[in-house]
C-alpha cells in the first residue's frame, strides 16, 4: 500500500499552535502507511526537541518538517490580513504541490477566508480546524453578517473538504448552509501526565506558592484580554482580611507592553500576594498550576467561543471564576461549573469575589469530569485521521 501523503500547514508557532502539531506529529510518527509533511516556522523544530523528553515525543522517519523561514512569515504576517490571507493560503497550495500531497490540514483556517475564495486552486482536498467563529448566530451587525456571509462563500467553495469546528454551537448553523463541505466538532486536546507529588512540591517551592492562601489562577497567553485589570482592581475593594487570603498566580507568556501595565496595576495593590510564572512553561508544569489551584479565573473581554482553559480547570477538577457571555458563560453557568459574572464590570466581579472568599464556589464535580472526558487527545486525533484518510 502506498502510504498516504498528508501536509500540516501553520505558520504561527505560539498559543496553542505548536500543541496541535505535536500532538499530530505524535500520532502518526513511525506509521508506514503515512508519510507527514510539516510545514511551519523554522522556530518550530527548536520547541519540539526542547519538549521531546518530557513530552515522550519523536521524530518518526515518516515525518519531513518543512521550516518557513523566520524572515518570510514575519514579512508574511506585517501585511494586512486580507493579503495575508491570499499569500498564506498560495503558500498552502505550493507547497502541497510540491510534496505531491494527498491531502492538506489546515491547522488554523480563522485567517484564510479571503485566500481560499480568490486564491489558487489546492492540487490535493484540504481540511482545516475552525478556532474562534468570532460571530454568534443571532449577530445582525454589519461585521458579523459580513463574516457569516464570507464563511457561506467558503463553504460553497469546494476548496474545504472537511472543517473541523471547535465551537460545537455553531456546528448546526454551519450544516444548514448549503455546503460541499462536511461540518464535523472537535474537541479541544489537553494532554494529562502523571505528575507526582515531588514534583508539586517542588514547584510550589520554586516559586513561593503558599499553602495557606486561596490560589486564582489565570493562565494562558497574558494580556487585555484575560481580564487581570478588572480582577486586581477588584481585589482592591475587598477588605483586609479578605484580601489576605488569596493569592493571584500568573502562568504564561505576557507580551512585554502589557507586562508593564499588568505590573503597575499589580502596585496599586500592595496587599494581594501575586506569583508570577511569566513565558513559556513545560506541559507537566502547566498541569501542575492546575491542580494546586483552587480557583481558576476565565474573565475573558469580549469573547464569545470556547477556551482550553476550561477543559483544564474541568481535567483537574476545579471551578472557574468566568465571563457570563458566549461559549464560556453557557457551559460553567448551564454545567454548574463554578461562578459566572459580567467580567467587564469591576463591582460585579468584586461582589463575586468576596462571596467566593466568604462561602467558596459550589460546582458539579461529575459535569468536570464529563467536559475533560470529552476533551481527550486520543478523541481530537482519531476524529482528523478519519475524516483525512
Amino acid at each position: 500500500m502506498t502510504p498516504a501523503r498528508i501536509l500540516l500547514f501553520d505558520t504561527i508557532t505560539d498559543g496553542h499552535h505548536p500543541d496541535y502539531l505535536i500532538h499530530l506529529i505524535g500520532f502518526y510518527s513511525g506509521n508506514k502507511e503515512v508519510e507527514l509533511f510539516v510545514a511551519t516556522g523554522e522556530s518550530f523544530q527548536s520547541q519540539f526537541e526542547a519538549r521531546q523528553k518530557a513530552e515522550d515525543n519523536e521524530w518518526g522517519d515518516n515525518v519531513t518538517f518543512l521550516g518557513i523561514p523566520t524572515e518570510k512569515i514575519a514579512s508574511i504576517h506585517s501585511k494586512s490580513i486580507y493579503l495575508r490571507s491570499i499569500i498564506e493560503w498560495n503558500l498552502l497550495v505550493e507547497t502541497a504541490k510540491a510534496m505531491n500531497a494527498d491531502h492538506a490540514l489546515l491547522m488554523y483556517v480563522d485567517y484564510f477566508q479571503m485566500g481560499i475564495l480568490i486564491g489558487k486552486k489546492s492540487p490535493c482536498p484540504v481540511s482545516a480546524i475552525y478556532f474562534r467563529p468570532n460571530f454568534s448566530i443571532n449577530d445582525h451587525g454589519i461585521y458579523p453578517c459580513i463574516k457569516k456571509w464570507m464563511l457561506s462563500k467558503v463553504l460553497k467553495s469546494g476548496q474545504i473538504q472537511n472543517l473541523f469546528c471547535l465551537v460545537h454551537a455553531l456546528v448546526p448553523y454551519m450544516k444548514e448552509q448549503k455546503t460541499k463541505t462536511t461540518i464535523i466538532p472537535i474537541c479541544d486536546p489537553i494532554k494529562q501526565f502523571q505528575v507526582s507529588n515531588l514534583e508539586i512540591t517542588e514547584f510550589r517551592n520554586t516559586y513561593k506558592i503558599p499553602t495557606d492562601k486561596k490560589i486564582f489562577l489565570n493562565f494562558g497567553y497574558l494580556d487585555d484580554r484575560k481580564g487581570m485589570e478588572i480582577f486586581i482592581d477588584a481585589c482592591a475593594t475587598l477588605r483586609p482580611d479578605a484580601l489576605s487570603s488569596i493569592c493571584l498566580l500568573l502562568a504564561g507568556p505576557v507580551p512585554e507592553y502589557y507586562e508593564k501595565i499588568l505590573e503597575a496595576k499589580i502596585a496599586l495593590v500592595p496587599g494581594l500576594e501575586v506569583i508570577r510564572c511569566y513565558g513559556y512553561l513545560p506541559a507537566r508544569e502547566v498541569q501542575i498550576c492546575f491542580e494546586i489551584s483552587d480557583v481558576v479565573l476565565i474573565l475573558y473581554q469580549d469573547f464569545l467561543n470556547m477556551s482550553s482553559v476550561l477543559i483544564r480547570a474541568a481535567m483537574a477538577n476545579k471551578p472557574s471564576f468566568a465571563t457570563n457571555t458566549g461559549m464560556i458563560g453557557s457551559l460553567v453557568s448551564i454545567n454548574h461549573m463554578g461562578i459566572t459574572m459580567d467580567a467587564t464590570s469591576t463591582s460585579a466581579v468584586a461582589h463575586e469575589l468576596a462571596h467566593v472568599i466568604d462561602k467558596g464556589i459550589s460546582y458539579s464535580a461529575e459535569n468536570l469530569k464529563r467536559l475533560a472526558e470529552e476533551n481527550t487527545l486520543s478523541s481530537f486525533l482519531s476524529t482528523i485521521d478519519q475524516a483525512i484518510r
